[in-house]
């Protein structure tokens, strides 16, 4: 399987390892597990910085390319510490066809049997994705409908006591 590590350093550097470490975690996982890494993006701390995400983008774009068939992560509070935001973001990368493995044994259970927690965000991340797939198509008729001509549509509101 071809994949793409990820690592981000936490805000406080008690909080976590390096991304040089992490990204040794993931070589030696990579290495272990037969997997061909393509790339390790990071998003690191910089002095004077805030911690952004442009290495999760570029992983982002490499997925869109489909150069990568998993990510994988050293736990999956490298995705985020929150655990909303970490199902938000298994979610999207699934939905773009990607597989989301950790090297964090601890967290291979809650990727395949979540907690009554994550599987509640993941059933309401499912039904977001059911509403998007009826919704959509009305939204991209409307926005595919020709350039104003400027003719006129008359509306006439009528009261409900009238009708």
């Amino acid at each position: 399987m071809r994949v793409v590590g990820y690592v981000r350093e936490s805000f406080g550097p008690e909080d976590s390892d390096p991304a040089f470490v992490q990204g040794e975690a993931i070589r030696g996982w990579v290495r272990r597990t037969g997997h061909n890494l393509i790339s390790v993006c990071q998003d690191i701390r910089q002095e004077g910085h805030g911690l952004g995400r442009e290495g999760y983008q570029a992983l982002l774009g490499i997925v869109a390319g489909q150069g990568a068939d998993g990510v994988v992560v050293p736990s999956l509070r490298s995705l985020s510490p929150d655990l909303m935001t970490q199902e938000i973001t298994i979610w999207d990368l699934r939905r773009r066809g990607v597989s989301v493995l950790s090297i964090d044994e601890a967290d291979h259970e809650l990727l395949l049997t979540p907690t009554k927690e994550r599987q509640l965000m993941r059933d309401v991340l499912a039904r977001l994705e059911e509403y998007y797939e009826w919704a959509r198509p009305a939204v991209d008729a409307l926005e595919e409908d020709e350039p104003d001509t400027g003719d006129e549509v008359v509306v006439e509101l009528i009261p409900a006591s009238d009708a």
